[in-house]
């Protein structure tokens, strides 16, 4: 009998500190992304848990299923990729680009894991990546300026191999890119910068902000031109600046529909 007691005593606690475990639903001035369409063909579809936050990111090629602890910040991020669409044939990458079921969990096997690792302030601090075939340690550190992620360490066994610098404007969009590679001689060697510009629109993508990558997902606006230079010599056949621009149109609440007239987006 006392331990019948002692049993519902230890429930009764369990099942109340679960229900002070309030949800925290977040993004509900944002719309939230539910397809993007080209040529009215279904190409991305996402999904959503109970918070609003992006759970699920699927496509013909890869999907992607994140998880998250009970203040929202993201823990885990599993990546299903077709290793077809990394093949050095011609064949088996017209093959893959052909096939018609797209890719899950329980036809494709995974990828790559991200463990996510945050300090005190709830600001993300390291990713470790695991990947099946490979037993070498990879991960990447992160520091913060104003709040906002402004350099990201990477490292592969354990050595420094490359990092990458943000700027932001006042807004916190990211208007420069600048990536580094370290080689064994451990001097920081400058490969590539991108740099950015935007419309004064909003940017339905907050709603991943959670996924802790600086761009796309935390820009409060949208990106209209986009400049990356390569700073090491490349092939002859290869100009060493790529200018990218982009056109929308937008809804009556400011959020983009269309992109250069062919992705559509479809909100929940």
């Amino acid at each position: 009998m006392k331990l019948f007691f002692i049993s519902l005593i230890s429930c009764t606690i369990f099942v109340s500190c679960e229900i002070d475990k309030k949800l925290i639903v977040e993004n509900t001035d944002i719309p939230l992304i539910s397809k993007v369409l080209i040529a009215g063909e279904s190409y991305y579809e996402y999904s959503y848990n109970d918070a609003n936050l992006i759970s699920e990111e699927k496509s013909k090629f890869h999907y992607t299923k994140h998880t998250y602890n009970d203040s929202n910040l993201l823990k885990t991020s599993d990546f299903y990729m077709d290793p077809a669409m990394f093949s050095s044939s011609s064949i088996i990458i017209e093959t893959a680009m052909n096939r018609t079921e797209w890719v899950n969990p329980d036809n494709t096997e995974k990828s790559l894991s991200k463990t996510f690792e945050y300090n005190s302030k709830e600001q993300l601090i390291r990713i470790t990546l695991s990947r099946p075939s490979v037993s070498n340690s990879e991960y990447s550190e992160f520091i913060y300026e104003n709040d906002r992620i402004s350099r990201q360490t990477n490292y592969w066994k354990n050595e420094i191999s490359g990092y990458i610098d943000y700027l932001y404007d006042e807004k916190g969009n990211v208007i420069k890119r600048i990536k580094y590679m370290v080689p064994s001689t451990g001097i920081a060697e400058l490969i590539t910068t991108t740099e950015f510009e935007y419309d004064i629109m909003r940017n339905p993508y907050q709603s991943f902000k959670r996924l802790m990558d600086p761009g796309k997902y935390t820009n409060q606006n949208n990106i209209t031109k986009e400049i990356y230079t390569f700073h090491f010599e490349v092939d002859p056949l290869t100009e060493n600046v790529h200018i990218t621009e982009n056109s929308y149109d937008y809804n009556d609440k400011g959020y983009p529909i269309r992109v250069n007239g062919e992705a559509e987006y479809v909100y929940k």
